[in-house]
């Protein structure tokens, strides 16, 4: 249902650039992320690039399995061209792309740096074709996903029961005001789904 509801809104839009973040660590946004890649890799007709932009700590790589060494700061840092960094990832019979993380102690001023739009302006030239899911850091944690926010379409809030708090969700908004804000998952529930097509 998450998949149907936000590949509408942005195909309504002709959006390419998710983003993907929560207020604190521990909500799950990147298994969110990884999941929503996923699940839209495996429709017809449809590719996406999953990047881990999460320069504090990157997670992308450890939950799907690869080794992600150097991705994202080896394309900032100019080692390496975009396209030796994507890597295309296997599960089951489904693929995708995805551009691994890395740690950097500068993850601010990377989010903020022109080298930054300069990248992201090639994703959006070479993987036209694609919807593009940035797994970011918690907003709350410092400035890189106020700083990079501008730059995306839309962005998905991953809230955590147990780990939101009301007031965590009001400094979010306040963040948020100028983004489109495609969906608030609320993560962690521990409350089961309707039973009705639970047999089929």
């Amino acid at each position: 249902m998450l998949r149907t509801q936000v590949l509408q809104e942005m195909d309504k839009k002709s959006w390419q650039f998710l983003a993907v973040t929560s207020p604190t660590a521990g909500c799950g946004k990147t298994v969110t992320a990884c999941n929503l890649a996923l699940s839209i890799s495996r429709l017809p007709e449809r590719s996406v690039l999953l990047v881990d932009l999460d320069l504090r700590r990157p997670a992308v790589g450890n939950y799907l399995g690869i080794d992600g060494n150097g991705g994202v700061l080896d394309v900032l840092e100019g080692r390496t061209p975009l396209s030796s960094a994507v890597m295309q990832v296997s599960i089951g019979p489904n693929n995708m792309l995805v551009l691994p993380g890395s740690v950097s102690s500068h993850s601010s001023e990377w989010m903020a740096s022109q080298t930054m739009g300069a990248m992201l302006q090639t994703i959006k030239r070479d993987f036209r074709s694609r919807i593009v899911i940035f797994d970011l850091p918690p907003m709350l944690l410092g400035d890189d996903v106020i700083s990079i926010l501008p730059r995306m379409d839309a962005a998905l809030l991953v809230a955590g029961v147990g780990n939101t708090t009301v007031s965590d969700i009001k400094e979010c908004q306040r963040h948020l005001r100028r983004t489109t804000v495609v969906r608030v998952v609320v993560n962690k529930s521990t409350e089961a789904a309707g039973s009705y097509y639970g047999y089929y």
